[in-house]
């Protein structure tokens, strides 16, 4: 089979959970089928060069620049670009009739343009989408409002205008909320018409299905299917004999507000946590604001330490070196791949009790569970696992079994097959 994998962004230069599970699945299918990854590439973006394609680890990855030289800038057309980007819609026409897929498989459409599933809908070519967060329904893609809070709905889009505003770095244009909800109604519509040509939605979590099935989309077309990990990645943390508890705790990924990093390091400032050892790893160059504020706060706790960018090496370092991994995130999470290559190395997992975490960490079972954001339960939850040092042993105990790459692709070629032989539309 001829496979196109659309993504957001990708690898080397974008190394979240998304990026690293499709590049593990392109190349667990690459072993038995054509593949092809078409992503956006930022350093592209305004130049002569619309378009480059070439090899990457043995993956054919087309990446195209979101604009050409001269196109319009600034936050409306930002805006525009994020879900219906003609740019890009012409190029993705054109790669279509040229590799000719037999089936297309969205793992992200931000940056890229919902247009791009019309498009292989128009020519009879069956889509299925993995929905890695909430994209479709919200413009932030995380259901998060910039003061930390969950976002359960947006009366009439003011809500998201005044979000807008205040990631745009213009809090001002608050007061402009009626105004500006059209434009959030607009993409609403825009999207909707796009993912009818969908044949079936792919959720790595119970939770994630349920706020798509309550924002409409037909429950009969989401399938349950957990991420594939690709376990060669952790050959040194899967092969680490585990000892007794050695007082060693983990973050690994973006160094992002919405993460609740912040938070961790926080906790690590109680007397309590003196003995105990917090390293970090995440890219400091994503968001260098935030990333120079925690360097600032683990400076004066002796116990933390920030280790850069996390790698497949760092990662297999990290785990090998870690008793917990914890993930203290602010928003839904939906299926972190941190968590699964914790799982695979024998590492627990502490999460916060939020979203699709508590479906991933069983608390007292193959982790513990923290209320979200805060500090103090967060540290009565470390002090836990310093007081009980055998606590370590009997979560590993309960750790699941993980999916395997090969046998998630494996899932998903059936899938595939499926959908190639079915006929017709649904409705979103």
């Amino acid at each position: 089979m001829r496979i196109l994998l659309p993504i957001h962004q990708y690898l080397p230069h974008s190394r979240a959970g998304t990026e690293v599970y499709t590049h593990s699945l392109a190349r667990e299918l690459a072993q038995r089928h054509d593949v092809l990854v078409y992503c956006h590439e930022p350093t592209l973006d305004g130049g002569d060069e619309p378009a480059r394609e070439a090899p990457y680890e043995g993956i054919t990855v087309r990446r195209v620049a979101a604009f050409g030289r001269g196109a319009a800038r600034g936050p409306w057309a930002e805006f525009r670009r994020d879900y219906a980007n003609p740019y890009i819609a012409a190029d993705f026409g054109r790669t279509v009739d040229r590799y000719r897929p037999v089936v297309v498989h969205v793992q992200h459409l931000k940056g890229l343009s919902a247009g791009l599933v019309t498009q292989c809908a128009q020519r009879g070519i069956p889509v299925v989408m993995t929905l890695h967060d909430y994209w479709a329904v919200c413009p932030n893609a995380q259901c998060v409002r910039p003061d930390g809070t969950i976002c359960y709905r947006s009366h009439a889009r003011l809500a998201c205008a005044h979000c807008a505003a205040e990631r745009a770095g213009m809090p001002a244009l608050r007061w402009a909320a009626p105004a500006l909800a059209p434009a959030f109604f607009a993409r609403d519509a825009a999207i909707r018409r796009a993912l009818r040509g969908v044949r079936r939605f792919i959720s790595p979590s119970h939770f994630l299905k349920g706020r798509m099935v309550a924002a409409g989309v037909p429950a009969e077309r989401i399938v349950v299917l957990e991420n594939g990990l690709d376990r060669a990645r952790l050959a040194i943390s899967c092969a680490t004999p585990r000892g007794p508890w050695r007082g060693h705790y983990a973050f690994i990924g973006s160094l992002a507000w919405q993460k609740g990093v912040e938070v961790l390091v926080r906790a690590f400032g109680d007397a309590a946590l003196a003995a105990a050892q917090l390293r970090i790893w995440g890219n400091p160059d994503a968001f260098p604001a935030y990333a120079r504020r925690l360097r600032a706060l683990a400076a004066s706790r002796p116990n933390v330490t920030l280790e850069g960018e996390a790698d497949d090496r760092a990662v297999d370092a990290a785990l090998a070196w870690a008793d917990y991994l914890v993930v203290p995130s602010l928003w839904w999470e939906n299926s972190p791949v941190t968590i699964q290559e914790a799982y695979a190395a024998g590492v627990p997992v502490i999460a916060s009790r939020l979203g699709a975490l508590e479906e991933k960490v069983r608390d007292g079972v193959s982790g513990l569970l923290f209320a979200p954001g805060d500090v103090g339960d967060l540290v009565s939850v470390l002090r836990r696992t310093i007081d009980e040092p055998d606590l370590l042993a009997r979560l590993r105990a309960g750790i699941p079994p993980v999916t395997t790459i090969a046998d998630h692709a494996a899932q998903l070629e059936a899938l595939y097959a499926a959908v190639r032989a079915e006929t017709g539309r649904g409705g979103f």
